[in-house]
């Protein structure tokens, strides 16, 4: 794998941590990055993360060929207004870590045409609550899924070295269209978020628990709320970003969600008994399909 020099644009967790992971498996590595604020910049270079750093205002007109890979790890919005600006011709591979693919690919396509090309759009399935380069950590892609989203007149051999890149920094792949990642995506990653955010605000805004809440010292939660509430409110600016890109399925699976909890909440409160049959059948079908999803049988 002839990887030397890299340009990562946008160095925050995602961005740092594969800085971080690929210093450790490439020692000899040149990495330059393009980051948005001086306060990202002089973390990057107290870190190392980085052999140079530029901010995106003096990163103009750039000579993209002159890296071997190119990584996209901002918003997608941003990389949309990027894309048309990528060279038709030589060897440097693009590939962007957008957590929905169909704009991005949408774009990728109608700017390529049939031109063959090397852009393969990828989304790791990691991260956390932390944000920007200080949270940078060494092992954040190992042992996690990559997926891998090909463009037409994207090269084969392109697809394959992106294959090998991710493996070689600790992750596993598999390929799926834009459309199928939306929509999968939508459920599995984007919703829950939104379930997140909106439980803390309910109890946020409910008087007699925030009264209990703010008369202690200590958390009288349980590990329920603990574990529901860990992703919530993370990240306004990239999650607003998703949220714009995939629409039409986050709106069909906050439906999908609004029918099931709102079938549940007529459960109670009806003056009948509670329905301890359907209860129970709703809690043994999600554990099942959680083993299903979670793979862990």
């Amino acid at each position: 794998m002839n990887l030397n020099r890299v340009l990562i644009y946008g160095m925050g967790l995602m961005g740092g941590s594969l800085a971080i992971s690929l210093r450790t498996k490439f020692p000899n590595i040149v990495i330059t990055a393009v980051v948005r604020s001086e306060k990202s910049k002089t973390t990057i270079l107290e870190k190392s993360l980085a052999n140079q750093v530029f901010l995106q205002k003096e990163f103009l007109s750039p000579d993209w060929t002159n890296y071997d890979l190119v990584v996209f790890s901002t918003p997608v919005e941003s990389i949309l207004k990027i894309i048309p600006s990528l060279p038709k011709s030589g060897n440097t591979i693009f590939m962007d870590l957008g957590s929905t693919k169909e704009t991005i690919i949408t774009a990728v396509e109608s700017y390529y045409g049939n031109t063959t090309h090397h852009y393969i759009s990828t989304h790791p399935m990691c991260g956390s609550e932390q944000a920007g380069p200080e949270a940078a950590v060494v092992d954040l892609y190992v042992d996690k899924l990559c997926i891998l989203t090909k463009p037409k007149a994207a090269s084969n051999s392109s697809l394959e070295w992106v294959r090998l890149f991710w493996e070689s920094v600790g992750s596993w792949t598999m390929e799926m269209d834009s459309k199928s990642h939306d929509e999968t995506l939508a459920y599995l990653s984007h919703l829950p978020h939104v379930i997140s955010t909106l439980l803390v605000n309910v109890a946020g805004e409910n008087s007699a628990t925030m009264k209990e809440v703010l008369g202690i010292q200590k958390p009288i939660t349980g590990g329920g709320f603990r574990d529901m509430s860990r992703i919530a409110g993370s990240n306004s600016d990239m999650w607003i970003s998703i949220f714009k890109e995939n629409q039409v399925f986050l709106r069909k699976s906050i439906d999908d969600f609004i029918e099931q909890l709102t079938a549940f909440r007529d459960l109670f409160g009806s003056g009948l008994p509670v329905d301890e049959d359907k209860i129970r059948k709703i809690w043994e079908l999600a554990l099942e399909t959680k083993e299903q999803i979670r793979k862990t049988k």
